[in-house]
């Protein structure tokens, strides 16, 4: 009788997912059998199937391997989700089933590792460090929220014990990771939706999540002229690393424009400094790090103008992102096509994106239908509309169109790519599938 232990065989489900993804490349890479499903096709899931993992799209829980050993679910997995069917599969099984987070949670444990944290530039951040590491020769282990170019992924698997991880405060997921290092680049009031409490309750978050880390030995960077991360980061006996705009690392330097990639090259070169990367190794690394899918991201020209696709989806960012743009592009026309992520959060937010366009203003600003959230808060009741007639109770100094369904959107960004220099679409949700779609 076999005495052999039986392969390990992850089911993913929603394997598509960013979270997900470097969970099927880490467990490839280990020689573990991965599943999964996802509602529908994408780059990600194409990928995955190229490498050997066995991913269905639609919804089938007969489906799911007999031999399969556990599961992984992500916080969209409810009794009301599509895929549900196959969670109770799963269960009716007797597997052992974990959330993506529980999970990556488990193998931060194992690694030396180093979460980025804040409300925005997590992705940037994380991916900046896990470059500099690499071109240090500590082949890491690096997760990010979004495609590197240079990887052609999400997730770089090495071999030594560091591990680089986006720690993201949505459904606290960054509560279950442990690391020995740790970024704060902000704090800021996000996932209204989930923080029903507001702010006091997002701060709480983070001071939880800091209490992972090992006591007096643990280091945190963060950036120094935020209150918010001030308070959460008192009475705590770490090392702390302070950056701000008067204190950004010598020499630093990156080819993305705006004053936030510079914050974020130096909350990525402190970390590299404090595991002994030396000081001309970051330099070389920041100058030509290669950005992220999505964060300033060239996709090429439409009718002769150029344009470009960023993840911006929060008033912060929108600024951040303008700040570059103005200083990359000072004579140029350009049109912005922003895309509203999630109802609550615009209804939250409704003042702070009303004023985010007029420090660094775009020549026109396309404002499309917001992106919601289906089945999770149709009952708010707020349109671009709303967000518009907020924007013209001031003075503001850009040409506005409200274009109200997809197909009049999609003509409105025709005519603004014959006659704008640059075109840039903005959001978290289907707007940078529309881009591609239109220009090809």
């Amino acid at each position: 009788m076999s005495t052999d232990t039986p392969r390990r065989h992850i089911y993913l489900i929603g394997a598509g997912g960013v979270g997900m993804v470097w969970i099927a490349d880490y467990a490839l890479r280990m020689g573990w059998k991965v599943s999964g499903s996802d509602l529908g096709s994408s780059p990600n899931v194409i990928r995955l199937q190229a490498a050997g993992a066995n991913i269905h799209v639609g919804v089938d829980a007969e489906a799911i391997p007999a031999d399969v050993t556990e599961g992984v679910i992500t916080a969209a997995t409810t009794r009301s989700a599509p895929s549900y069917p196959e969670f109770l599969e799963l269960q009716k099984r007797g597997l052992p089933i974990v959330k993506r987070s529980e999970w990556i949670g488990k193998l931060t444990r194992q690694k030396f590792t180093i979460c980025i944290a804040g409300a925005h530039g997590k992705t940037t951040t994380t991916a900046m460090v896990g470059w500099i590491l690499e071109k240090a020769g500590l082949d890491p282990t690096v997760f990010v929220g979004g495609n590197m170019a240079a990887w052609d992924n999400a997730t770089r698997i090495g071999e030594s014990q560091y591990l680089v991880l986006e720690a993201d405060e949505y459904d606290r997921s960054f509560h279950r990771f442990q690391a020995k290092m740790a970024v704060i680049l902000n704090i800021d009031l996000d996932h209204t939706d989930y923080y029903t409490k507001g702010i006091a309750e997002i701060e709480h978050s983070y001071r939880r999540f800091l209490r992972n880390l090992p006591p007096k030995q643990g280091v945190v960077v963060a950036y120094g002229r935020d209150g918010r991360i001030r308070k959460v980061c008192k009475n705590f006996s770490y090392k702390f690393r302070w950056y701000d705009e008067a204190h950004l690392w010598p020499g630093v330097h990156v080819p993305q424009p705006g004053a936030h990639y510079l914050l974020n090259a130096t909350a990525a070169a402190r970390i590299a400094h404090e595991v002994g990367v030396s000081h001309e190794i970051i330099k070389e690394a920041l100058a030509t790090f290669p950005g992220v899918g999505r964060r300033f991201e060239y996709l090429g020209t439409w009718n002769g103008t150029e344009v470009y696709d960023d993840y911006a989806h929060h008033p912060q960012e929108i600024k951040a992102l303008l700040q570059g743009l103005r200083e990359k592009f000072p004579n140029k026309r350009i049109t912005m096509i922003f895309q509203p992520h999630q109802k609550a959060r615009t209804h939250a937010l409704l003042s702070d994106f009303a004023r985010a366009f007029d420090e660094n203003p775009p020549d026109q600003l396309i404002l499309a239908p917001i992106y919601h959230v289906a089945g999770r808060e149709d009952a708010i009741e707020i349109s671009s509309d709303d967000l518009a007639k907020e924007m013209q109770s001031k003075n503001i100094s850009y040409d506005l169109c409200v274009p109200h369904t997809l197909e009049e959107l999609a003509r409105e960004a025709n005519t603004a790519s014959q006659y704008a220099d640059v075109l840039i679409g903005v959001g978290a949700g289907s707007i940078s599938g529309l881009l591609h779609e239109w220009m090809a």
